[in-house]
């Protein structure tokens, strides 16, 4: 080998080793110090489950304390069912629950990138306040990452805004956050802030008020169809009854017969038609009552029909019994149809 081949191969070694040492330098004190950066270690921090890596690049405290109150401001502003008054006495509470609430909610946070699972509503977490409700109601349990639409980075204020896209099961929808990260002194990029949750928390009340709205629209349907079979039945009961009495045995097994035949079929196909229909979260406690004033017109009908035939005073007064619990139930069911109606608007 010439001196000269030699020499050349000094030279192209030189440059691979600079190369090396300068793409090395280039990682670990130029990369490093990026969002870019910042954002794929939170990424790798989720997949791998380390909670050490998470928090280096995520200021919970920070970013808790400055979305906390948008957050709330923009669920009471989106509740339009209550008044000015109410509204002022829910933002008053919610400041009462801040602290021990943001406790909570780190723990469950903590927990979800240590195990990929955010903590039940029976979890036991040992914090002043179970954060499982406000996951519920904040919607984040129900949130998965579709991408990086965009970052934007201002060196001179050390301030960098990624627009993190979202799919948000309940609403059946994206939503696209607007995610802060300041330049440490380290030169490391923490989030600290989500600068529109307030858009958030508006967003996903639109969404909430539009599957009230549907559920309130089938379930009326549904109720006021059966409800005029239910005025016939008690049109013909009363004909029925007028025409002959209940010592009569013709009369006894024409009232089995529309109990039987007319009365216990037309709840249960009630019953089927509202158990169809989609019930949002806000809704189920009326969707439950509903279902219970349906079993117990099913079980008073059906006892009442039995009456007609064993003539026993202990059937009549189980029968009678169902009727008036549906009777004092059908007053609750109203005023939660109400609350769910106002809400829905």
């Amino acid at each position: 080998m010439s001196k000269m081949l030699k020499f050349k191969l000094i030279v192209v070694l030189l440059l691979v080793i600079a190369m090396l040492f300068g793409g090395a330098w280039w990682y670990f004190h130029v990369h490093t110090k990026t969002p870019e950066y910042a954002l794929q270690q939170i990424e790798t921090a989720l997949t791998k489950h380390e909670t050490d890596r998470f928090e280096r690049y995520v200021d919970l405290d920070a970013l808790f304390d400055t979305s906390y109150d948008d957050f709330m401001a923009g669920l009471v502003l989106a509740d339009t069912a209550g008044s000015e008054e109410e509204k002022a006495a829910i933002g008053d509470f919610t400041q009462m629950l801040k602290a021990p609430l943001l406790t909570s909610l780190k723990s469950a946070v903590e927990q979800y990138v240590a195990t990929g699972s955010w903590p039940g509503a029976s979890s036991g977490s040992g914090t002043a306040l179970d954060a499982s409700q406000f996951l519920e109601k904040s919607g984040l349990s129900e949130m998965e990452y579709r991408g990086l639409d965009s970052l934007t980075q201002d060196e001179e204020k050390g301030q960098a805004t990624a627009k993190i896209r979202v799919f948000q099961k309940e609403a059946d929808e994206e939503f696209v956050f607007d995610v802060e990260l300041t330049k440490q002194e380290d030169g490391d990029w923490r989030v600290t802030r989500v600068t529109n949750v307030g858009d958030f928390a508006s967003f996903l009340a639109r969404a909430r008020q539009a599957k009230l709205k549907a559920y309130a629209d089938a379930a009326n349907a549904v109720i006021a169809r059966h409800n005029e079979t239910m005025m016939k039945a008690q049109e013909d009961f009363t004909t029925t009854l007028a025409a002959g009495s209940l010592g009569n045995q013709q009369t006894r097994e024409a009232l089995k017969a529309l109990m039987q035949d007319t009365v216990v079929p037309d709840w249960q196909q009630r019953r089927e038609e509202l158990s169809a229909i989609d019930v949002p979260a806000a809704a189920q406690s009326l969707q439950k009552l509903r279902l219970k004033i349906c079993n117990l017109h099913i079980a008073y009908a059906q006892g009442y029909a039995d009456w007609m035939t064993d003539k026993k005073a202990a059937t009549l007064r189980d029968a009678e019994r169902q009727l008036a619990q549906a009777r004092t139930l059908e007053q609750e069911e109203k005023f939660l149809a109400r609350r769910v109606g106002d809400r829905a608007q």
